[in-house]
Order: C-alpha cells, then structure tokens, then sequence
C-alpha cells in the first residue's frame, strides 16, 4: 500500500500525473474499472453461506448507519458550532470511502467474495447517503436520481448474477480478473496523487478535524468490533463477514461529502481539510486495523 501511494505521490510532484489526469483516472476507475470488477464478483461459487453472509453485512451495516446518524444529531445538534459545519461533521464522521477506498482494499484481501460484500456495505452507504446525508448538506429532499451510478447498479446486478445458477465461461472470468487486478493499485495511486496535492500548512489548524478522524478511524471501528465479538457469543459469524464490517467501517472519509458540500456551498473546505486529514491518518489506522482483524478473527 505504501509503495503506491508513494508512486502515485511522486508522479504528481514530477508533474507526470496533474489535475486532469488525476480526475480522468478517477472517472476510469469509478465508471469502468470499479462496476466491471464488482461484476466479477458475481462469478463466485453460489452458496447457502454467502448468502448468509451478504444479509449480515447487509444488516449490520444498516443498523451501524442508523444508529451513527441518529447519535451524532442528538449529541451535536444543541452545540455552538456553526450550523453548516455540524451537518458536516456528521457526514464525514458516518459516511467513509466505502466505494473508491473500501472495496479495491476488500477484493485484495479476499477476492471476489471480499468484492462482493464489500459491494453490499456500498449499497447500504448509497441508500443512506443519497437521501439523509444529501439532505443534511443541502437542506433539500434527496432525489432518486442521485442514487443511480455505475458502482452501485453494477452492484445490484452482482447481486442477481451471484444468485443464478449460470456463470460466464473461464476466459471470461480470468479476462474479468486481469481487470480486478487494476482496481487496489489503480485506487492508492490516485489516493498518493491527492496526498501531493494537499496545502500542509492549513490542513492541521482545526481541532474539529481531529474529532472526525477519532471518530471515523478509531471508535466507530472499534465500537463494531465489541459488537462483533459480543454477537458471536450468540451465533456463528464467517471472519470474513466480520472483517468486512469492521474495514468497511474503519475507512477515511468520503469524498462524495466535499462533492456536495461544494455543490451545496456547506462548509466546503471545512468538509475538504476534514477529508484530508483522515485520508492521511488512514495511511497508518488502517493497516493497524487489518492486521488486528485478522490476528484476532484469522489467526486467532
């Protein structure tokens, strides 16, 4: 992971890669690469435990926004801080890069069953971001239209692919998966791509930005692990369903927040630095968290 965002990091400072270059990968990843490797996905070998697994992660992911959301209103909606920047504080808190970060990192650690749960966590993201998070950022009632994207129809039809009985000929999977295989390097070279574009000097000056990086790369993770562990006192979960939820859960912030917040004029750079700096720390949160997951629910 270091070793390409270093070189995506290094091709923006050498001038190899510049703002269009970075928004044309970017747009080739999320419209191309990303839905055709989530496709592959649906490939995998149908079984009754997968399928047990996509509603857990489908449930639990759901019940983490529900409860997210609902908390961080009730607690910050009575502070002085700015109303603007609170509606921003909750979006960047709750919602992370479960698209552009969460699942290339997912598929790398598991393969197309990673992908595919990985893919159901970014239909629950959609299905909260696009009506309450949208609402929050502009005041306005959210439209359908907002939900209806490469990443999460490619989604749905990973879904209904997986559950029928056909699968696609080995050329074509093994074709599938040399594009898979773009999807992790493709995502951190253009996440080391606008670490080289960062302004350091403006980026640590607001304490508010720090409380979002506690909240989005340590305690709401780990609040999931105690629940986790806790529930498989009571019933069987896979460690891979669990090691998604976890991950999916521990990602820096997303990026459709700044997107909107711009969009909405919603304490855009507020919303831009906060993003910034979970990115940064998630250079460091996010292996320690891998590596805890899987000694404890792998190796453990």
């Amino acid at each position: 992971m270091a070793l390409m965002l270093l070189l995506g990091f290094t091709l923006t400072k050498k001038r190899v890669v510049d703002d269009r270059g970075r928004r044309v990968l970017n747009e080739l990843l999320l419209k191309a690469v990303l839905p055709f490797t989530i496709l592959t996905s649906s490939q995998y070998q149908f079984s009754v435990d997968m399928m047990k697994s996509i509603g857990a992660v489908a449930l639990g992911s759901g019940l983490y926004y529900l409860i997210s959301l609902s908390v961080l209103r009730l607690v910050l909606w009575k502070t002085r801080v700015a109303d603007s920047e609170r509606r921003v504080f909750i979006t960047t808190s709750v919602f992370a890069n479960t698209g552009f970060v969460g699942m290339p990192i997912m598929y790398s650690l598991f393969g197309n069953p990673g992908l595919l749960l990985a893919a159901i966590y970014n239909l629950i993201y959609n299905v909260f971001f696009y009506t309450y998070g949208v609402h929050l950022l502009s005041g306005k009632k959210p439209s359908f239209k907002e939900y209806i994207n490469p990443v999460s129809l490619s989604s749905i039809l990973a879904i209904v692919l997986f559950i029928a009985p056909w699968r696609a000929p080995s050329v074509v999977v093994n074709a599938m998966n040399l594009v898979g295989n773009m999807t992790f390097p493709l995502s951190m070279i253009i996440m080391g791509s606008t670490l080289a574009t960062i302004d350091w000097l403006k980026l640590f000056a607001d304490f508010k930005s720090y409380v979002v990086c506690f909240l989005r790369l340590v305690l709401f993770p780990i609040l999931m692990t105690v629940a986790l562990i806790g529930l498989k006192h009571f019933i069987d979960i896979f460690p891979a369903t669990v090691i998604t939820l976890i991950i999916m859960t521990a990602l820096p912030s997303g990026t459709m927040s700044v997107i909107y917040s711009e969009r909405y004029d919603c304490a855009p750079k507020f919303c831009a630095r906060t993003v910034t700096l979970t990115l940064i720390f998630m250079v460091i949160s996010l292996p320690l968290m891998i590596a805890l997951c899987f000694s404890a629910f792998i190796v453990g």
